[in-house]
């Protein structure tokens, strides 16, 4: 949604995730401000540290592979008052020493979002910013980005981060959600066992439909854990 304040200026405050300025009134040009809602923000926040690329201009490139075509046209639909008018739209690269070529499902967000490159990349290079909390609904898009249930563990890739950036997000899981992370020699995020349940209470919520396969075994054997649980309590 557009506004125009009589400038750039008088932004209101208030803009916070946590004790971290995640700025959600964003100034492009003199006149011109994209207001980011709640929601939307918290997918955002998902989103840049899983997949998506902040460029230096400050457009937010959205991007997946085919096969997650209807997780893009979910979050399309959720970001489009941020998104240029094309729609989501495909793209088929080829490289030739594997003789292959990937399709993948994009869109972009309108350049207004240097403020938020520059607190998520340091030096060019992705970070976790200090000081950022994590709601239940970044987690989750997060995860849908670059979790995955290897049949044994559950894991979120974060080997584009630096050691500083990892050791932040196993402090904000530990002190928000009560969750315990190992950080694997691979530099992937591994969560114990014993949150197993606690991670996957936290995020079950706002997993999509299509995204449930990264779920162990989503449709009975978490939610009889949980169910049991509460009958136990109950008696």
């Amino acid at each position: 949604m557009y506004q125009k304040p009589a400038s750039c200026d008088q932004l209101p405050e208030g803009n916070t995730v946590g004790s971290l300025e995640v700025p959600i009134m964003l100034c492009a040009r003199k006149n011109l401000v994209l207001r980011v809602n709640v929601r939307q923000r918290e997918i955002l926040i998902g989103c840049v540290l899983g997949d998506a690329t902040i460029r230096p201009k400050g457009q937010i490139r959205i991007e997946q592979s085919n096969a997650q075509k209807d997780y893009v046209i979910w979050k399309y639909d959720e970001l489009k008052s941020l998104a240029y008018p094309a729609s989501p739209r495909e793209i088929v690269r080829e490289y030739k020493k594997r003789n292959k070529q990937y399709a993948s499902i994009y869109f972009v967000l309108r350049q207004y979002f240097r403020p938020w490159r520059t607190i998520f990349y340091s030096e060019g290079k992705k970070v976790f910013p200090e000081g950022l909390q994590l709601t239940p609904m970044s987690l989750a898009v997060w995860y849908m980005d670059d979790g995955c249930w290897t049949g044994e563990k559950v894991i979120i890739s974060t080997d584009c981060f630096d050691l500083l950036s990892m050791q932040r997000v196993q402090n904000v899981l530990l002190e928000q959600f009560g969750i315990e992370t190992v950080i694997g020699s691979n530099k992937k995020l591994t969560i114990r066992k014993n949150s197993h349940n606690k991670f996957l209470e936290v995020i079950l919520p706002h997993i999509i439909p299509s995204m449930r396969y990264k779920l162990p075994d989503p449709v009975t054997t978490f939610p009889i854990r949980r169910r049991r649980s509460r009958e136990e309590l109950e008696k």
